[in-house]
């Protein structure tokens, strides 16, 4: 198991995935580390990811650390259809 020290190192398919299945409802930052491989992103660093994320329009949600609230958008469904 390997401790994630980048934003690049953690893959963007997991959490869109996640959020996806959750579509509807709206996610926590702590919800969406549950769905990263092996679990071993710490907060600072998924908050990072989620807002990287919300720049490229993948996703909608607030990454300032409060709950957070996102959910995929369409273009993170178009992203996940391509690249999946």
């Amino acid at each position: 198991m390997t401790n994630i020290v980048q934003c690049k190192d953690i893959p963007d398919e997991p959490i869109l995935q996640f959020l996806l299945k959750a579509k509807g409802n709206l996610c926590s930052w702590y919800s969406v580390q549950n769905a990263l491989p092996e679990n071993t992103a710490p907060k600072k660093l998924i908050l990072a990811k989620m807002s990287q994320l919300i720049k490229r329009g993948l996703i909608n949600g607030c990454p300032c650390g409060c709950r957070g609230d996102f959910a995929i958008t369409l273009k993170g469904e178009e992203y996940l259809s391509i690249n999946i």
